[in-house]
Order: C-alpha cells, then structure tokens, then sequence
C-alpha cells in the first residue's frame, strides 16, 4: 500500500510512494514536518501554533492552523487522507523514515548501518525550517544524532584496532564539540596509538581545562583512567590492527567455512583457497581476516603489474620494516593468480623469515609453496544461494528461486547477476527461460582453470540482453579505471551510434542491472571482473578511438585545474580521477596516443609534486619520454623526467636528460629557466653546492627579468637551499624568506608549504630549534591540507632532527623510522637513514647503526649529497669499534672532499668535527 514519508535529514522532502511532493510554502512544510516527528501521535492546536509562530498572540490560532491544515492537504493530492484531525490534535500518518532509520542504526551499532545511515543526511537537518521556532531545537537535535553516529562509525574502527588514521576527523569533531569527553578521549587513544604520547596527554589536559573552566566539573573516571596509562606508556591496542577493504554487502552462506579456516589458520602457516572465478575467494578471505584475533595485513594483488612489484606493494602496506610487522600477523594475498609464480616465492622467503606469520593466499590455482594447505571453495549450500539471490533481489524464497541458483551452480557472483535481472525480468519470467538462456550463466567450462572461465558465459548473456547503445556503454566503459562521472562517460562513451543524450539513461539502466554500481557524487564504477570483460568486447578500431577519447577527457580534466590555486579542492578532484589519469597516460606508451600521453605528464607535474609519488611520476616519464612532441613540450618532459630523477638518486641519468634538455629550451626565457632551476636542484643531490648557487643564480637573474614572480620564488628557493649546504646560512635565511613572502602573496600553499620546510631546515642547521618547530608546524598543516607526502617526509625528518640536537636520541630514532615506514617506496631515502645511523651510533646501537649506513650509501649511483653525509658516520662508527686510524684517514678524506666541492652544511661538518 502506499505510503506517505518526510524526510528531515536535510531540506524538507515529502514523499507518496517514493515520489517527491513539492511543498512551496515554508510553513506547510513545516507542519508536515511537526506532524512527522509526533510519528502518529495527535498535536494540540495550542502546541502546533506555539512551534510553527512561538509564543506571539496569535489571533485566532485554530483558525489559522485550519487553513494552513486545508493547504497542506489540497498539495498531499493522493496522499491528502494522510492528514486528518481528532479531538486531541491534528495527525499526520507519515513516517520520518530518514529519522527513524538513523536512530536504528545507532541502536544497532553495526558498522555498514552506520555508514548507510550517515548517508541520508543531505545537509544540516530541517534546514529550510530552521526559521521556525520549533524548526532550530529538532535541526539541532537531529544534527546531534549525526555527531553521534560520526563518533559510533569511529569507535567502531578503533576497537578495530584503527590509530592515527582517524586524527584529522577526530580532531575535527572536537573542535566542533570541545566537552564531549569520549570524543577527546577517541582523539588521544588515536594519538596515542599513533605513537605522539605528549600529544595525547595534551589533548586529555584541554578537556580537563575546558570542564573546570566552562562546567565547574572533573573529568568522568574513563577519562581519568586513560590518561593514567597513557602516562604510564601501556597498551592500548584495542583489537587487533586491520587494514581490510569494505565489504559493502550481508555475509551470506559460509559462516561454517569462515569459521573452519580460521581454525586452520592457527596451526598451519599457509592456506590457499582455490576456486573459479565468482565463488567468492576474496569474499570469504575478508571475513577469515575480520574475525581472527591478531593484527591484519592485507594485499590485493589486483593491480600489480609485473612480478617485481609485489614487494614494493607489500611495503606500502606494512612499511619498510615489513617483516616485524608482519611477525605474529596474518597477511592476506588476495588475486594472487596472474602473478603466481613471483608471489609463491614472495610468500616462501616471508615464512622462512618470521616465525609466526601465517598467509591466506586466494587464486584459481594453488601457490605450490612448501607447507601449503589448498582449500577449495565451491559453490554455494543451495539454501544459502537461495537466500543470497532474495536478499540481493527482494525476492521472496520459492521454487522460482531454487531453479534459478541451481541454474548458476549456485556460484555466489552467478546468483547475483541472476538478482540482478529482476530490475528487468520477474522470478516467474527468469525461472521459465533457464532451458534457453539462463544456463549460460554458467557455460560449458566447468572444471577449467581459466580466468573468469565459468562467468564468461554469465556475462555474455547479460550482455545479450541489453540493446545496442547499452552494449556500446557497457563495452567502452571498461577504459575507466577506479570509476568515473557522467560528465566523464559523456564525453569519452558517446560516439558512433551512442549520443550524449543517451549516456545517462543508459548507465542507470546498466546499474539497475548490476553490471555496474553508483556511489555517492554519483560516481559509476564497475566489478574487475565486469571491466575486463567489457575490454574483451572493445574491437580493434573501436578500443584506439575510446582510449583516445578516455586520453583527452583527461588532458582536458588536468588542464581545467591549477594547482597552484586553490591546491586543496583541485588536489581532491585529481586524487578522485588518479587512477583514470595514470592510465590514461600508461596505456598511451608505445602507441600513436604517446605524444598526448607525454603532453599529460607534463600538465600533471605539479599534481604529482604535491602528492609526492616521484617513483610513479618517473616511471610514467621513462615509458613515455621518447614520444613524438614539439620541442617545447619535449624540453618541459626531460625537465620534469630529470626532476624526478633527482628524488630516486638516477643523479646521471637526471643530468644527461638536462643536458638534452637545454638546447631545446634556447630563445625561451621560461623554459631557460627551467632547466637552470632542476640543474641546480640536481647539482645539490649530487654534493656540489658551488656549482648549484651558480645555476640557480643564472636562473634568478633571468626571472627577475622577466619578472616572473613564480620563477623567482622557484628560484630563490633553490638557491637559500644551496647556500644552506655550502653553509653560508645568514644568505639561506634571507632568500627563504623573500621566496616565502612571495608564495603567501600569491596563495601558493605547495610552494609555501615545501618553502616552510626549507626554511625551517636553515633554522635548524643554525640551531635555532624553536623557530625551525614553528615553521614545520605550519608546513604540516598545509601538507596535510594537500595530501603532500614528500612535505609531511620532510618535517617528519626536521623534528626527528631537532630531537637529535637536543639528545633525545629515543624519539629521533622513532620518528626517524616513522618517516621510513610512511615514505614511498624507491623514494631517496638516503640523508633519513644517515640521519637514523647517527642518532642510533650515539646511543650504542653499532650494528644497526652500520646496516643503515650501507642502505643510505646504496641508494644513488655515484658519490652524491647522500655519500657525503655517510662519511662523517661511518668514521664515528668506525672509531666507536676501536679503528682509530681508519677513522682518521676517513675523516681527512672527507675534510679533503668537503673542501673542494664547496660543501659545509653544518649537520655533516660538525658531525665530523666532532670526532
């Protein structure tokens, strides 16, 4: 029966049967909204006239309420006998349904609840009516549910072991919210387990403050206790840490194989699960990894490329120092069968390295590794498969259903495709066409071990039943990757028999059929498993001219966006398209698309500054760097190429790609100054500081000519830089400051930020501790903003240096691996390992000290700053273990090279100084 429902959760929306009903006048909807949240109870008139006009005399309230009550029933039209009046009020038979499911879900406290939940408001509750006197106490109020549900979705992950990961919306929360005291409490144990104790205490000692100040009052005793074991240094790791993918759906069908291969996890050490492609291996991996009791890594070998990628991909999950932390873990390899052989060995070296790892590894094939436990997942139990298609369809369990999940072997993805074609066919029409089409769904390749072998005949009968434009949408969709807007499938999608005008229809219809699925913005994305089968389908002719078209909506989206604007926003739209922009430009290499490949690298420079993934930016250039282009363009790419060089110690590579560079850019200032500016930064990576302040000084002179502001800055920069490490630290401190001066004046927050960072390393390198905090403060702030991990690297570095210089040598150790663990991976980290050598040397850590030595010294490929720094280290080292003669001739070595490249940066030359 149809129902009447208002929506509170934003602006007023009344709704009969899922259709909107437009209400122009406020107060009609603000006594639709009344009436709602009596949910059924009658409201009295003297209550209604009170909360719709406040405590005014009214003349003749009954009457007025009589025709605002007649208004609002002549616009409910159909749904008019839902209003009606008794003898105690009037009532109104309409639910808050977005109200009455929130509260549920708090009620219910389970996380994808939450998460639906959180999803309904649409912006501030009743925010149309917050001029209505009862309309700013139920916004406010129903806002408040909002908070609570924000600070259940958050303990929810922290009793799931979740740390530092929650610091920005925690402490968002608290300073919207300063005296709820579980939310600060929340934010320290986030703090705390993120390794920043004096944070955590200083956020628990605020409270304490704001409680005595502004309620007269102490904190409640659970406040009390955590800070005391805070200061105390125990622990407080909650459940085990995960990092495990959404699910996004119920768990249905398998509680007794979960529950089995947990078991098996806890006396053997590898169990992989086989299976087809559809019968839910990493499904069933995911829930293994939620209910087991120790810490989680998970790795999705998905988009791995190549073989030599799965240990930089397993870095990026757990950290430089992988195997500590996977000692006592559970390291999940989920898709591990396109790369089997490399990830077999992987999984073999990591078990014969820790001594209580275990690995649930998923593939269509076992792994062949000594020790392993192969487990087979098959179809589903009927019944179970029977209650996954009514629960992804809403169907009700009949006969119908029965046949239709035997007909898909009761393959978890087969039942849901079939669920998915009620949107278009009845159970009763399905069931009566499994002798001719329905079959399919499983194929004739039962048995096969081949990708996707038994839902390729899924997939081609639904394919099959959509019409021509559909099957052009679906097919050319698949060059999205990571999902995609409208705005975006508009342009790439429709051509040669699709038109705009079809596009959107045609994906709703395409979600409504499960082949693709809508999440908010609307963003559109599809299954892996649907992606590649809809490239299989792209013919020849076909898969150039949508790659070509996927490549220009690109250019065009990074073109639209500058950076150096507003970085933050214009960094979250690139972040949301990266996966689109990357390979946009990896698929482009070694086709006629190069050229417009390499001209999107360029446009993405600054992007890929900000974000600082200089291997991925450098990878990119090295595929695409020979591809045909003007010679501006291609003076601009071995600029940038060199650039990125530079930041992963290719020293000679990056000046070799200058030095073809430069010819191309004579007769253009800009591009002069281009090359000047990354001669320089690439002449102080490889130790020669003197030869650095030269080229940045030619530069500077030329944008000063020109009067380019940037450039100047750019410049200006680079050259403090190199003074700071020819130790000329008064000239560092005056440019820093002229370059910071500019970047504020033109609101450039990366410039700024990566300024701040220089600034405060001058400061440092003069010991002024205090300054150089304040200023890493302020860059961390604004690296944060912008997602900037090489910023967030470097004052991580600074404040393990300010630590080393005041002799706290545990907390530079700390911070320093902190910064190692967060950094990217083939990222240089050379001067932050001699830095960690130095402070674990003071504290009588030989052998650690010297391993760290031989990582710094192997990370270029020639004698670079990196090397010079290793120097004063290594005789130190060598002195602490009694060689004192070879420590001597290594000291006067370096004291020799110091000299004649100009080099004295305090932080090395006293280091050698003070042997």
């Amino acid at each position: 029966m149809p129902t009447l429902s208002v929506h509170l959760l934003g602006p007023v929306d009344v709704r009969f049967s899922d259709v909107t009903i437009t209400l122009d006048r406020p107060l009609e909807r603000a006594l639709a909204a009344r009436l709602a949240l009596a949910r059924g109870v009658a409201v009295s008139d003297e209550r209604l006239a009170r909360d719709l006009w406040g405590d005014v005399d009214l003349a003749r309230p009954r009457e007025r309420l009589r025709v605002l009550a007649s208004r609002l029933r002549a616009n409910l039209g159909e749904a008019a006998a839902a209003l009606s009046r008794t003898g105690a009020g009037y009532v109104l038979d309409a639910s808050p349904s977005d109200v009455v499911a929130a509260e549920q879900a708090l009620s219910d406290g389970s996380r994808e609840a939450i998460v639906a939940a959180l999803a309904l408001w649409r912006g501030d509750s009743l925010a149309d009516l917050r001029a209505v006197p009862f309309g700013f106490a139920e916004g406010e109020r129903l806002d408040a549910l909002r908070v609570d549900l924000r600070v259940a979705h958050l303990a929810v992950q922290q009793e799931a072991g979740a740390g530092i990961e929650l610091r920005a919306e925690l402490e968002e929360l608290v300073g919207e919210h300063p005296l709820h005291e579980r939310l600060s409490c929340m934010l320290a144990l986030a703090l705390y387990r993120g390794g920043r104790q004096a944070d955590a205490l200083a956020v628990l000692s605020r409270l304490r403050t704001r409680l005595s100040d502004e309620l007269g009052v102490d904190p409640a005793p659970e406040t009390l206790s955590m800070e005391l074991k805070i200061l105390r240094q125990e622990a407080l790791g909650g459940a085990p840490r995960r990092r495990l993918p959404e699910a996004g759906t119920t768990f249905l069908g398998r509680d007794a194989d979960r529950a089995a291969i947990a078991e098996r996890l806890s006396v053997t050490r590898l169990v992989t699960l086989t299976g087809v492609a559809g019968s839910g291996k990493t499904r069933l991996a995911l829930e293994v990894a939620r209910v087991v009791e120790r810490p989680v890594v998970w790795l999705d070998l998905t988009a791995v490329r190549a073989e030599d990628e799965i240990l930089p991909a397993l870095i990026a999950e757990a950290g430089e120092d992988y195997l500590a932390e996977l000692e006592g873990a559970l390291l999940v390899v989920d898709n591990a069968e396109h790369v089997l052989s490399a990830a077999s060995s992987v999984v073999s070296d990591l078990l014969s390295a820790t001594g209580k790892l275990s690995v649930l590894a998923t593939s269509q094939r076992p792994l062949l590794a000594e020790g392993e436990e192969v487990r087979h997942v098959g179809p589903l139990p009927p019944v179970a498969a029977s209650l996954l298609f009514c629960d992804r369809s809403g169907a009700e369990p009949s006969a119908d259903v029965d046949s239709i999940c035997a007909a898909v072997d009761h393959l978890p993805l087969g039942v849901e495709l079939a669920a998915g074609l009620t949107r278009t066919l009845s159970v009763q029409q399905l069931a009566g066409r499994l002798d001719d089409r329905l079959r399919l769904l499983v194929g004739g390749l039962r048995g096969s071990r081949q990708r996707h072998s038994s839902l390729r005949a899924a997939l081609d009968w639904s394919h099959e039943l959509l019409d021509d434009v559909q099957q052009a949408v679906l097919r050319r969709a698949g060059v999205f990757l990571g999902g995609w807007t409208l705005e975006a499938a508009e342009e790439v999608l429709a051509f040669d028999g699709v038109e705009v005008a079809d596009v959107a229809a045609t994906l709703t219809e395409l979600a409504d059929r499960n082949l693709i699925a809508v999440s908010e913005g609307p963003r559109f994305r599809m299954l892996e498993t649907v992606r590649h089968y809809a490239l299989d389908k792209l013919r020849e002719e076909e898969d150039e001219a949508v790659r070509a078209r996927h490549l220009g909506w690109c250019s065009g989206f990074v073109a639209a966006r500058d950076v150096r604007g507003d970085a933050a926003t214009v960094m979250g739209e690139l972040s949301a398209e990266w996966p689109n922009l990357l390979s946009a430009m990896e698929s482009a290499a070694g086709t006629p698309r190069a050229g417009a490949g390499l001209r999107l690298a360029v446009a993405m420079q600054d992007a890929w500054m900000v974000r600082g993934l200089v291997v991925q930016a450098a990878r990119v250039y090295e595929a695409l760097i020979d591809a045909p282009v003007p010679d501006d363009v291609r003076a601009l790419a071995l600029c940038n190429y060199g650039f990125f060089c530079t930041q992963i110690g290719r020293l000679s590579l990056a000046s070799s790609l200058l030095d073809r560079a430069a010819p191309l850019a004579e007769g253009d200032d800009q591009l002069t100054i281009r090359v000047l500016y990354y001669r320089a930064i690439t002449e102080i990576q490889r130790g020669r500081p003197a030869q650095a302040i030269s080229w940045a000084e030619r530069g500077y002179a030329v944008a000063e000519r020109i009067e380019h502001v940037t450039y100047v800055s750019a410049l200006g920069c680079v050259l403090a830089i190199a003074q700071m490490y020819a130790g000329d630290l008064d000239a560092s401190l005056r440019n820093h400051l002229a370059a910071n001066a500019i970047d504020r004046s033109l609101g450039d927050e990366h410039g700024l930020a990566r300024g701040l960072v220089n600034e405060s390393m001058t400061l440092l390198s003069g010991g002024d501790t205090a300054a150089a905090l304040a200023r890493a403060d302020e860059a961390e702030a604004l690296s944060d903003r912008l997602g900037d991990a090489i910023g967030a690297t470097h004052v991580g570095m600074i404040r393990a240096r300010a630590a080393l210089l005041d002799d706290r040598l545990d907390e530079a150790v700390d911070r320093l691996r902190t910064v190692l663990d967060d950094a990217e991976a083939g990222a240089d980290t050379g001067l932050l390992r001699v830095d960690l050598a130095w402070a674990l040397l003071r504290r009588g850590d030989l052998a650690e000290a010297r391993a760290e030595l031989a990582l710094a010294a192997s990370v270029s490929d020639e004698q670079d700053l990196t090397w010079l720094a290793v120097q004063p280290v290594t005789a130190a080292l060598v002195a602490q273990e009694g060689d004192l003669a070879r420590a001597g001739e290594v000291a006067a070595a370096a004291r020799a090279e110091f000299a004649a490249r100009g080099f004295g940066w305090p932080f090395t030359v006293d280091r050698l100084e003070a042997l």
